[in-house]
């Protein structure tokens, strides 16, 4: 559906929160800081006792909705709105205003310390200072004198599209958060609980392990498999992760797709029935090697549910090849570090990894290597892997021998092959086995004095010319 000057209009705020809206599960969890709530309390404010200004509209914006029926419990459809954009000025919207209907004035501490409770107790704060007269004045002006744009369609992409080309105030949804959206909008025959698991599960892993799972790793081997640049994941490069849909026009290739990852999940606990009583009960190698078919890089996952399990193991494969990539002997040429929490009983718990400002000159080889580590293991298992480690590692590092500042531009070249030194990416893309990786040469090192002399040593110990 194209957007038609009838689904563009100014809507009063009491009007439009009157309205069937919801906050569809795909969208971020509340994040706004007491400092912007209150920056949006004051603008109001501000216009609200200004003599000329306060006798008109003031505009806060736009939101973009996108209607939909609902089909409810008791079978009837109802029109409803949910909320594309503009959720976190909505939420502010209506705190402030219950605040300022509710006649309480002094703030009420949250049981949870969280953005939501944070906001809502310096908005009693800054309200509480007000007589109830002026709570009800500034109320009303509210609700029929502050305006929003709302942009109204039925085709939730055409209102992704939209939200794509505006700028707003808020935080925009990354392209994670897109593929998040897309991949629910697939789970539509799923149950509510089942759903709200999934979404958990995702905001647990947080944003920043989300983006640099897309961004960093899976884009970027996609595409370096390919002897293609790999340029910033944006919402343009979404395509590559939006799977196969459920659909009776599929092509023979999608078939093929669709029968080999529903097959594989049957096939894994079929072979590892018959150790079921075992403590083990399946070596873990082979389970991981099952979960590596299921979500090969190279081919198209399978929409909606499939898609969440595929970035929970991905998550957890890079996190485990941490590990492996950087044993004792090497960490000092890791770009990140282990990070750990003290446990109630006093004991250490991993917590993740984060990256080390001190080491920043090691990130953009570290990536790559990493990267290419995570696609050898995809497609080949463990099979060799102490020799092709080692001669990954020797690949990508000598680039940090070879340089005095190593930029994105350098790593992007090696990895798809452009210059002299050969892509990783594309020798495991055609070889058949991990000894793909014996024919890989490695960038002469350049002798440059007192430049990286522990990497250079390191180097050296593995072969690099």
């Amino acid at each position: 559906m194209t957007i038609r000057a009838r689904d563009v209009s100014a809507i009063r705020v009491g009007d439009l929160l009157e309205q069937d809206l919801r906050i569809p599960p795909y969208q971020r969890p509340y994040s706004w800081t007491p400092a912007t709530a209150l920056q949006l309390l004051d603008d109001i404010t501000d216009t609200h006792m200004d003599p000329v200004l306060g006798s008109g509209s003031y505009v806060l914006g736009a939101v973009i909705l996108h209607a939909h029926s609902d089909q409810t419990a008791t079978s009837v459809r109802r029109h409803q709105l949910d909320v594309v954009d503009g959720q976190q000025r909505l939420l502010t919207l209506g705190m402030i205003l219950t605040i300022l209907e509710s006649g309480h004035a002094a703030a009420v501490p949250g049981k949870h310390d969280n953005p939501v409770s944070r906001v809502r107790n310096e908005l009693h704060r800054r309200i509480g200072t007000a007589s109830s007269d002026a709570r009800r004045d500034l109320a009303e002006f509210i609700r029929n004198q502050c305006h929003l744009v709302q942009i109204v369609t039925d085709d939730v992409d055409e209102a992704f599209r939209v939200f794509d080309s505006q700028n707003y105030r808020g935080k925009p949804l990354a392209p994670h958060d897109l593929l998040k959206a897309h991949h629910l909008r697939e789970m539509r025959g799923e149950s509510a609980a089942l759903k709200a698991a999934v979404v958990e599960t995702w905001e647990s892993a947080g944003d920043t392990a989300l983006d640099r799972l897309f961004s960093i790793f899976l884009y970027r081997i996609a595409r370096w498999s390919r002897g293609e640049s790999s340029p910033g994941f944006t919402a343009q490069g979404i395509g590559m992760f939006k799977g196969v849909t459920a659909s009776s026009q599929l092509t023979p290739a999608e078939r093929y797709h669709v029968a080999a990852q529903s097959a594989l999940p049957i096939l894994s606990a079929w072979r590892a029935a018959p150790n079921s009583h075992d403590s083990g009960a399946a070596d873990r190698s082979e389970i991981l090697d099952a979960e590596r078919s299921r979500f090969q890089i190279d081919a198209p996952i399978l929409a909606g549910g499939p898609f969440f399990e595929m970035v929970s193991f991905m998550l957890e494969e890079l996190d485990r090849l941490r590990g492996i990539a950087f044993t004792p002997k090497w960490t000092e040429f890791a770009s990140y570090e282990r990070v750990s929490r003290t446990r109630p009983d006093g004991t250490e718990g991993f917590i993740g990894y984060e990256e080390r400002p001190a080491r920043s000159r090691y990130r953009y080889v570290s990536e790559l290597y990493l990267a290419a580590l995570l696609y050898y293991t995809n497609r080949f298992g463990e099979e060799d892997l102490q020799f092709s480690k080692e001669r990954l590692f020797a690949w990508a590092y000598s680039l940090r021998v070879n340089l005095l500042r190593v930029q994105f531009r350098s790593i992007d070249n090696l990895g798809r092959g452009q210059g002299e030194a050969e892509s990783a990416f594309e020798l495991m893309r055609d070889g058949s086995s991990g000894r793909a990786l014996a024919d890989l040469s490695s960038p002469e090192i350049v002798r440059r004095p007192n430049h990286e002399m522990h990497l250079r040593a390191r180097l050296n110990e593995l072969g690099a010319p």
